[in-house]
């Protein structure tokens, strides 16, 4: 009985924190500026108020291993789990062995492992109600695109400075083009285009599959503003991104939604007309909006250099990384590799090895999700082609940690529905 009874606070405890992560990271950014330049705090009491997230996951790992150990009972993780738990080994390894740059080490390891270790929290929590959370995500999802598109055509450039005393922070902050780039209350533009793009495909699919008339559902005006949001960002890897999954869904969908996916088509390709239109008549550049300056070039010569000095490296190196920390989101704060590429970050420190079982967890993830929930699949097609271009599973935590909670709570109902069809077959 009391054992029942642990359990059952453990897993509501977790379930609380699932959702305080989902809810408080999109606004953390936010929260971060507001202090700083609202309060006399240090910058050590701003950091940990602002993190207070991580000891929280330290504790609720430390009670589910006590758990274990004192259950003699294993968790109940497939073997894509097993997978992504010997890539975390790996990088905690790599960070132990660099004794020399262990405080580069550790940062590295926060960027690298937090939506990883949540999504392992999530999967052991047996947390089984997805819908629940898409639709707390849809909710500041909707809110932050709204945002964008006011503050695209409303308001000036850094608003939240003049208007608010939030220095350093959101519209007209990040912009690499002369037009400013929507930003909401997240760290940049990037950061939301890739943020709304499980709602766009989570809302384009609801499109497809309803067979109410197109004005009638509610859901595709929150479409639209979406839509247009993501264009207002004139972020070039999440369109990138964007245009490949969303060409997959239109041929998956096929025959049966033909006029939708022209008017889907349409639809698209007139927003981004608009958005480059309104682009060009405020002065910008065509070709600025597609190389957003010198980024572009500077964006291929970073990914050719880290490439190179990776390859160079030696065989050791080579297999096994130059440490956590060394490229990737780290290398930005304090110096090092700039890859530009995710997959190359995790090349980078934990080698070829470390990235094989990273492929393979995430061909897992792909296989389940394919088959549990089109809409997650699509729109993780998205960001793993996004991820080709920037470090965005590592320093966009508010998407990485909501779509990995999210995609956790979908396996969790497949491998229950799995164990409970092979326990009716055995009886």
């Amino acid at each position: 009985m009391a054992n029942n009874k642990f359990n059952a606070i453990l897993h509501r405890a977790t379930s609380v924190f699932l959702y305080v992560m989902v809810i408080y990271l999109p606004f953390y950014e936010l929260v971060l500026h507001l202090l700083e330049s609202k309060t006399s705090l240090s910058p050590s009491v701003v950091f940990w108020a602002t993190h207070f997230y991580e000891p929280l996951v330290a504790i609720i790992i430390l009670i589910y291993l006590a758990k274990f150990i004192i259950l003699r009972k294993l968790p109940n993780l497939g073997r894509g789990d097993l997978y992504l738990l010997i890539f975390l080994l790996l990088a905690i390894v790599s960070v132990a062995l660099h004794r020399g740059e262990w405080s580069r080490g550790l940062e590295g390891l926060r960027f690298l492992a937090l939506p990883f270790v949540i999504y392992l929290i999530a999967r052991i929590s047996d947390y089984k109600n997805p819908k629940k959370l898409v639709l707390t995500y849809l909710w500041i999802a909707g809110l932050f695109a709204t945002i964008g598109v006011v503050e695209y055509f409303l308001m000036p450039k850094g608003y939240f400075a003049s208007y608010f005393g939030i220095a350093s922070f959101g519209f007209g902050q990040n912009s690499l083009i002369s037009t400013s780039q929507a930003t909401a209350f997240l760290a940049g533009p990037n950061q939301l285009a890739s943020y709304l793009l499980l709602a766009f495909f989570y809302l384009l699919h609801r499109y497809f599959s309803s067979d109410r008339h197109l004005l009638a559902e509610p859901d595709n005006y929150l479409l639209v503003i979406v839509t247009v949001a993501i264009g207002l960002t004139y972020s070039r890897s999440a369109l990138v991104g964007l245009a490949v999954a969303a060409l997959w869904m239109f041929i998956y969908f096929g025959k049966e939604q033909r006029k939708k996916i022209i008017y889907s088509i349409l639809f698209i390709v007139a927003a981004v007309t608009l958005a480059v239109s309104y682009a060009l008549m405020n002065g910008e550049l065509l070709r600025d909006l597609l190389t957003h300056g010198s980024s572009f070039s500077q964006h291929l010569l970073a990914t050719r250099d880290s490439f190179s000095q990776f390859i160079h490296g030696g065989v050791g190196k080579i297999l096994f990384g130059f440490g956590v920390g060394t490229a990737g989101p780290t290398a930005l704060k304090i110096g090092g590799i700039i890859t530009e590429n995710y997959y190359l970050q995790i090349i980078f420190e934990v080698g070829f090895v470390g990235f094989v079982f990273f492929g393979l967890f995430i061909a897992g993830l792909l296989t389940k999700l394919y088959s549990g929930s089109k809409t997650l699949f699509f729109a993780f097609i998205a960001l793993l082609v996004n991820a080709l271009f920037l470090h965005i599973l590592a320093d966009n935590p508010a998407m990485a940690v909501t779509i990995f909670i999210i995609v956790a709570t979908i396996i969790n109902i497949e491998t229950n529905n799995v164990e409970t069809t092979q326990i009716t077959t055995q009886t």
